[in-house]
């Protein structure tokens, strides 16, 4: 391992230890606007922007808030925030914010207000750059003039330095640095707030828009946009396309026809967006916490298969460069951290690459990546310590239940699943690129893992009846019901009859009112967590759109549907933060943990490819 490494391993074993509850939000009600460089909070009170965060450009650094930028109607020395408007509609729908006012004590006029930051299909550039852009149509109903001021107020950490800018056709404010607030109307800046004068003719209607530009010499865009002001030329100068492209992006988001269900997917998919880092060294990152790693970013990046396909195919090439002479794909990458005892991390890499392969047939690539998926699959074969079939674990890093309770785990049904549907895909690929010998490796290595999978448990397997099972390093069974066994569900490696008896013993014992319980029965406290927290039985959201995916493939589309909704209804809508959240209490339904998960938005692959988009990828 070279010096780069090594500084980076250190690093990153710094930040894995960072506390959670470091991320936890400030009082805010959800992210409808979002991008690769901003996540914008935008109240469904009407009031915009309760908070700002910026995804540094900087490897290892998660999203950072910069407060927020209140905007009021000011007239003859009285205001308020939009939130008080008497009358008022709010759409929050991802990517776009589209709110009217009316009812206002100062003034007749009315406001109709669309914000958004840019995103595009397949155009990660224009995805990155780091603008908040907002449209304001203001509308005098009445029959004299009307004067008064749009009053836009940043919060220190954005408005320190500031002074007033002019360029062509805009003014405002800015530092010169590293922000930039404009507007097409005359302004002033008091040092504090930026003030857009408006003088509106009876009747008259006219559209202000206003501009925030965040700069980050590490972040791609600073590759185009050496300053806060070149970028706000830029943005005005083209905004009408970006806003059309941004419209582009949103008429591609799948729709099932369930008002619900899809207004769900879009929340969740502000998860995947937010956390993607692209800087200026051609980096890329889905983050995990701060890090790419394979097997949660691997349910993140449903989304990056179908919308940015590029920044997808760059997310495995970085992940074969980072590979170990070994085979091993390290547990993360940009930061580096390594265990070599996580199984599951090999599988996500080699289903990453089978899923991309089938969905664009890019056969050279498949042929260029071939050496490194081989590898890949012999590190996990060789796992087969004891020569039963199945890969062993050796310490409790071995998949993502990595908590101390599951130390003595020697074999789980998601590591045996998951390793069972990476060899299918491997023997598929062997074929496309032409490796008999290795197509009949794989295919004898499916059958011995598949046949002591299927064992019951008195004779060496997994199976105990109903479930699948895990069995400890002493010998002894540890016959909870895990929830992540629905992977095997997923990938086709489980019997149809089995995955019937699953489903139902999950729905008799471990369903709460919150969702599936990801463990039941819980554990005592001596476990390291309550019950029905964490890994002690906690409504995980990305297991269990798994799941749901899992019950569509096997006809059961309704009750996969409603699952969802019981699980968004828990995590955003009754936990009134609208926000991805890392797990749910089983037994109350508050949120825990990180409250933007990436993983979760793995409903868009649940969506895209289960309900709408059916066969693409099989």
């Amino acid at each position: 391992m070279d010096i780069r490494k090594i500084v980076a391993v250190v690093a990153a074993l710094f930040v894995w230890c960072t506390d959670v509850t470091a991320q936890q939000p400030a009082e805010v009600d959800g992210y409808p606007l979002s991008n690769f460089a901003l996540t914008v909070n935008a109240s469904q009170d009407g009031g915009f922007f309760g908070q700002i965060m910026r995804n540094p450009g900087r490897i290892g650094e998660w999203l950072q808030d910069k407060g927020d930028v209140e905007f009021f109607v000011e007239k003859d020395g009285r205001r308020h925030s939009f939130s008080e408007f008497r009358k008022k509609t709010v759409d929050r729908a991802f990517p776009f914010v589209r709110n009217t006012y009316h009812g206002s004590p100062l003034t007749k006029t009315s406001f109709a207000v669309t914000a958004f930051c840019p995103l595009a299909v397949n155009d990660a550039r224009t995805s990155a750059l780091p603008l908040l852009m907002v449209e304001m149509e203001c509308t005098n109903t009445r029959r004299t003039a009307e004067t008064f001021d749009i009053v836009a107020v940043p919060a220190e950490g954005i408005a320190q330095g500031m002074s007033a800018v002019k360029g062509n056709g805009y003014s405002g404010a800015g530092d010169g640095k590293c922000v930039e607030l404009t507007a097409d109307v005359p302004t002033s800046w008091d040092g504090g707030a930026l003030r857009m004068h408006l003088n509106l003719g009876a009747k008259e209607k006219r559209t202000v828009r206003i501009l925030l530009a965040f700069h980050d010499n590490e972040w791609v865009s600073a590759l185009d946009y050496a300053s806060p002001d070149i970028l706000t030329a830029y943005g005005r100068a083209v905004w009408p396309v970006l806003k059309d492209k941004t419209e582009g992006f949103s008429r591609a988001i799948p729709v099932t026809g369930d008002d619900e269900l899809d207004s769900f997917l879009r929340w969740y998919m502000v998860s995947g967006v937010s956390l993607t880092k692209w800087t200026r060294n051609d980096e890329v990152v889905t983050m995990g916490y701060r890090e790419l790693n394979q097997r949660d970013s691997y349910w993140t990046s449903w989304l990056h298969l179908v919308m940015f396909k590029d920044l997808e195919r760059r997310m495995i090439e970085e992940s074969i460069a980072w590979q170990q002479p070994s085979g091993k794909i390290p547990t993360t990458i940009l930061p580096l951290i390594e265990r070599n005892d996580d199984l599951d991390i090999n599988a996500f890499f080699i289903l990453r690459v089978a899923r991309f392969w089938q969905m664009y047939h890019e056969q050279q690539n498949l042929q260029k990546y071939w050496p490194a998926l081989k590898k890949a699959m012999e590190w996990l074969i060789l796992r087969d310590k004891e020569h039963v079939g199945l890969p062993m674990q050796v310490s409790f890093w071995g998949d993502w239940k990595d908590v101390g309770g599951v130390e003595g785990r020697k074999y789980s049904p998601f590591s045996c699943l998951v390793y069972m549907a990476a060899l299918k895909k491997m023997e598929l690929m062997a074929e496309a690129c032409g490796d008999s010998k290795a197509a009949c490796e794989y295919a004898g290595a499916y059958d011995r893992a598949f046949r002591r999978v299927n064992m019951d448990v008195k004779d060496g397997g997994l199976w105990n009846g109903e479930y699948y099972c895990q069995i400890w390093r002493d010998g002894s069974v540890n016959d909870r019901l895990l929830q992540d066994q629905t992977i095997g569900i997923l990938f086709g490696v489980v019997p149809d009859d089995r995955a019937a008896k699953i489903f139902g013993a999950l729905n008799e014992r471990s369903l709460t009112p919150y969702g599936v319980a990801e463990t039941f029965p819980y554990y005592d406290e001596s476990f390291g967590y309550p019950p029905a927290t964490y890994h002690n039985g906690a409504v995980w959201p990305w297991v269990s759109f798994m799941d749901c995916w899992a019950r569509v493939r096997m006809g059961r589309r309704d009750e996969a549907v409603e699952l969802v909704k019981r699980v968004g209804r828990a995590d955003l809508v009754d936990s009134g933060d609208w926000s991805p959240n890392e797990h749910i209490n089983s037994l109350t339904g508050e949120n825990l943990g990180f409250h933007i998960q990436g993983w979760n938005a793995g409903l868009f692959g649940l969506v895209y490819f289960g309900l709408v988009n059916t066969g693409v990828i099989d």
